[in-house]
């Protein structure tokens, strides 16, 4: 049976909530569902979407006057939040990270429609400004479910003392199968890829550039794909340390499959996660991964020794050492990547998108 369905998100610019929701979008405008996206702002889609999916953007995301900008936005989005609801009627509401949760929990004391809400990153790093920080704890039970992404996340949100709405459903990222569709002619090199935002604070790429710049690594090259403010520095720090030849900035690439297929390692460094599509997504295209064991989300998807390799938080050394161990054994990527490609059975989109459309059909009866 067809369904109606709102999913809200602040944005849809690049990053990884925003490249799920061109995903979970498109699968269900692919079955004839009817598909409307919401954003807060009024940037164009980075992700491809089909024709037949609708966007409403809202513009209501510009703040720069501060305090009086915010609530003045605030109100704007309320008013035309209710009538975009109204006029498309939809069966159910997902919204998509704190930023639209809590919007999407109060508005709905005044609509009344079915209602999940998603957590797509760790609870301890909510981005909420500072006067919305109460909120999960006082309205997420009203919605009518949550989805998250690991166990952990319900894990600190129980050690918050933040209740939640009464169907709490564990739904992993899918991958398409373009994601790791075998592309001719592709040779593996030694590089070590990453891939994220380039921002240091949680995806600390400037740590990362300093255990490669520590290696002895005469034929291997260090990749990074994605954009973001510190890219500058991080050029700073490459010319720094006389690794431009070795280490390559590559900016945002969209079809990354090719890149995940050249390369023999992936690292993540970041500090905290939800669930890491980059690293799902390399493990799926065969390389051999390395990762910190933050929360959350790696140890969900890595197991220690077996398809990869996890690394205590911030400890340096010992990532340098695994990493340098890994490029000079062959016969341990090889295991590695075969261990590896197996996550695209546990992430297959149909057994994925199956989850969401059982809990969709659960709420709306």
């Amino acid at each position: 049976m067809s369904k109606n369905i709102v999913i809200v998100i602040p944005t849809m610019k690049q990053g990884g909530a925003e490249r799920v929701v061109s995903l979970l979008a498109n699968y269900w405008s692919n079955k004839n569902y009817l598909i409307s996206i919401v954003t807060f702002d009024k940037s164009e889609a980075y992700f491809s979407l089909n024709q037949n999916i609708a966007q409403y953007k809202l513009d209501t995301a510009n703040n720069k006057f501060g305090g009086l900008s915010f609530f003045i936005n605030n109100i704007k989005r309320f008013f035309k939040y209710l009538k975009c609801i109204k006029k498309v009627n939809p069966d159910v509401i997902i919204s998509i990270a704190d930023n639209a949760n809590v919007f999407c929990v109060l508005y709905n004391f005044f609509l009344h429609k079915p209602l999940i809400i998603t957590q797509r990153t760790n609870p301890l790093f909510n981005t909420l400004p500072s006067s919305l920080k109460f909120l999960p704890k006082a309205i997420y039970k009203k919605a009518n479910a949550i989805v998250v992404q690991t166990m952990q996340t319900l894990v600190i949100y129980e050690q918050l003392k933040i209740k939640l709405p009464p169907i709490q459903k564990i739904i992993y990222n899918p991958l398409n199968e373009n994601i790791y569709k075998k592309i001719e002619n592709i040779q593996r090199k030694n590089i070590v890829l990453a891939v994220g935002r380039l921002y240091n604070y949680d995806k600390h790429f400037d740590a990362l550039i300093d255990i490669f710049g520590s290696i002895e690594n005469k034929d291997w090259e260090l990749h990074i794909i994605g954009d973001g403010q510190d890219r500058e520095s991080l050029l700073q720090q490459i010319n720094k340390l006389n690794l431009s030849h070795k280490v390559k900035l590559l900016g945002s690439i969209k079809n990354i499959a090719s890149y995940y297929q050249q390369a023999k390692i992936f690292t993540l460094t970041s500090q905290f996660e939800g669930f890491p599509n980059a690293l799902s997504e390399a493990m799926a295209n065969g390389c051999a991964c390395i990762s910190y064991n933050c929360d959350t989300g790696p140890a969900e998807i890595i197991i220690n020794e077996k398809n990869g390799l996890l690394i205590e938080l911030n400890n340096t050394n010992l990532f340098k050492t695994q990493l340098e161990n890994l490029m000079n054994n062959e016969e341990k990527i090889k295991q590695f990547s075969e261990e590896a490609i197996k996550l695209q059975e546990l992430l297959n989109e149909e057994v994925i998108m199956d989850e969401w459309d059982t809990l969709i059909t659960k709420i709306t009866k």
